[in-house]
């Protein structure tokens, strides 16, 4: 009985001690800090940003090719995918008639060149014959009538050989205009090149200036690309660019960037010239331009954001009583992993890098620096490239 009194008398106390011992556990943990990972943060004048800016290729030449006069095509030489070169036929015309108009006008070439033969032979006489009969008018030898009539005859043969003169201008300038008729019955190619296109065959009727065929140069070809006005800055004329189709990777050279604003895309527009064949003509590109910007401020990696009001965002920062504090910053640019902002931070400051829903201002904390990130080193990289520029 003394035992069995014992026992019970002692359960209270038991359970008290119990207790007593999970209070001053839990008290403990509500006073405990929690541990934060930081960084340091430092600020920057500036930052890189990488923009993608989309183009097509063009030949550095192509013509629509076609004839300058009209008729029925005769022959057409080429087809699409032909190599051609410089000055080779291309397609003809019917040139029977103009054939037959440049033989005439040969004839009448001819024919002009012995009448202004014969018109000079009898200039030729008729001075002559002036000048003897002026001799013998002033000697007193013939009569000053018969010397008019020899002088007139010779004005009359002068302006005789000046017609046979100018008929042979004219038959010449008509058989070098039925020459030209007859080339221009002919397509040549103003350049070496490749045929793109055929439009017509033999037989059609053509208007003049009608195209029949297009030709694009071979050899570089131009990648037209619309950039902004903003990115002039990173752009050198004689630069090399890398330019990247279907996931390969071509290096082009600028040339030259037009001075007015496309008013559709309100961009301006770089040429640049790739030398190797790897891209085809009419390819879309892209042009992968890395620009800075002047703009102060600090890189922060996503995590230390969260969200707050009116387009801000908010960041803890752990003074130097190790208590959470909350600052608004505004995102400039961001990238995959991390973020470029400005606002209430200074240099130095430890700024909470992960874990950000777990604490609140106000909060004490355990804070404890951590390893060096993708924001770190690119602090530590601006950096150095601006101590190597000084």
């Amino acid at each position: 009985m003394s035992h069995n009194r014992l026992s019970t008398g002692s359960a209270p106390d038991a359970v008290a001690a119990t207790l007593c011992a999970w209070l001053m556990f839990a008290s403990a943990n509500v006073f405990a800090d929690l541990t934060v990972s930081y960084i340091n943060v430092e600020r920057q004048s500036s930052f890189s940003s990488e923009r993608l800016y989309a183009g097509k290729t063009l030949a550095s030449r192509s013509s629509e090719l076609g004839f300058k006069r009209g008729g029925e095509i005769a022959q057409v030489l080429v087809d699409i995918g032909d190599v051609v070169a410089k000055d080779q036929v291309l397609a003809r015309l019917d040139s029977r008639t103009l054939a037959s108009n440049l033989n005439q006008a040969e004839a009448n070439t001819a024919l002009a060149e012995a009448n202004l033969s014969a018109a000079k032979a009898e200039a030729q006489l008729a001075a002559t014959t002036e000048q003897r009969f002026r001799t013998l008018f002033e000697q007193g030898n013939t009569s000053k009538q018969i010397y008019d009539e020899a002088k007139l005859s010779f004005q009359i043969k002068q302006a005789q050989d000046q017609v046979a003169q100018a008929n042979l201008k004219r038959a010449l300038a008509a058989a070098k205009a039925g020459k030209i008729e007859l080339a221009e019955a002919a397509i040549r190619a103003p350049f070496d090149g490749i045929i793109q296109s055929r439009y017509m065959d033999e037989g059609t009727q053509i208007l003049g200036g009608t195209p029949a065929l297009k030709l694009i140069e071979l050899g570089p070809i131009k990648a037209h690309i619309g950039v902004p006005s903003s990115s002039l800055d990173s752009l050198t004329i004689g630069g090399t660019y890398n330019l990247s189709w279907n996931g390969k990777t071509q290096p082009a050279r600028l040339m030259a960037i037009s001075p007015e604003v496309d008013p559709s895309t309100r961009t301006l527009n770089a040429v640049f010239k790739i030398s190797d064949g790897i891209i085809p003509i009419g390819a879309v590109v892209e042009l992968l331009l890395e620009q800075r910007v002047q703009a102060p401020g600090f890189w922060l990696p996503v995590s230390a954001l969260t969200a707050s009001d009116r387009g801000l965002w908010g960041v803890y920062v752990v003074n130097g009583e190790n208590i959470i504090e909350r600052r608004l910053v505004e995102v400039i640019h961001n990238e995959a992993s991390r973020a470029y902002v400005r606002g209430l931070l200074s240099d130095t400051e430890r700024v909470v890098n992960s874990g950000v829903q777990r604490i609140v201002p106000g909060q004490a904390v355990l804070p404890l620096k951590a390893e060096e990130n993708i924001v770190e080193k690119t602090n530590k990289t601006v950096t150095e490239q601006a101590n190597a520029g000084r």
